[in-house]
């Protein structure tokens, strides 16, 4: 089943209403909308109307139906992605002599805990010896590599040596001393993000949570409304042609 990395970035203008309609979901409210779809994880960065997914689907045009949704309030893109695994048995061209479990990708942080989204990219000369530098090293060595971070799950673009790590850290100094153990080789970011469920309980914590949803509704309902009398002034129209026409 094909892996996809999404992206999203709220449209500025539609960044309340979009924020307001995703606080007032629930998970059984995600299922229905990403019918064919299964999302192993998907992080916010509330300051700034941005965020990631992971998922996978067998036929992509479940994720394209699925993003659809939001495309009049943000503009996302998707593109494939392998894991940690998969990337190794490229690299190597053999299986890999240990797996990294996948399991905990949805995880909530732990008491004292912040989950971080890191975006890294080997500079051109280096991609190279970045990656079989990160294929060849041992179990031991991957686990010492991120210290005391919590890695959550890490995916590659190996056409351009760019990939996403989630990481759990109750320290910017263990997650940049993680990161700077790469830095001759690659460019590394690192934001905060929320899950769905925190990043909802955020946004409809506010005083005025309530009242921007009830009119969010009212609107959507109006512009409901306004869309089937166009529908049923076309369709009468078209019926009059018809008649003039017989």
């Amino acid at each position: 089943m094909p892996l996809y990395l999404g992206t999203w970035e709220i449209i500025a203008s539609k960044r309340e209403q979009c924020m307001t309609y995703f606080a007032s979901m629930t998970p059984e409210d995600d299922l229905k909308e990403s019918v064919g779809v299964n999302v192993l994880g998907r992080w916010s960065d509330v300051g700034t109307g941005k965020g990631a997914m992971i998922c996978e689907a067998d036929n992509y045009s479940n994720v394209a139906s699925w993003l659809y949704n939001w495309v009049p309030m943000a503009t996302c893109t998707v593109k494939p992605v392998v894991d940690d695994n998969a990337a190794r048995e490229i690299i190597l061209k053999q299986k890999p002599s240990y797996t990294v479990d996948y399991s905990h990708v949805g995880d909530e942080p732990q008491e004292g805990e912040t989950l971080f989204l890191i975006n890294y990219k080997f500079n051109k000369e280096n991609r190279l010896d970045g990656n079989n530098l990160f294929a060849n090293l041992t179990q031991e060595q991957d686990a010492g590599d991120a210290g005391n971070c919590r890695p959550l799950g890490r995916w590659h673009d190996l056409g351009n040596g760019s990939g996403l790590a989630i990481a759990a850290a109750k320290s910017e100094v263990d997650l940049y001393r993680w990161a700077f153990n790469w830095a001759s080789m690659c460019q590394c970011t690192v934001v905060p993000v929320l899950t769905d469920k925190l990043a909802r309980e955020v946004i409809s914590s506010k005083p005025d949570f309530q009242q921007k949803l009830l009119l969010l509704k009212a609107n959507m309902a109006m512009e409901q409304l306004k869309a089937s009398q166009t529908v049923e002034l076309l369709n009468s129209g078209s019926s009059v042609e018809q008649s003039v026409s017989a």
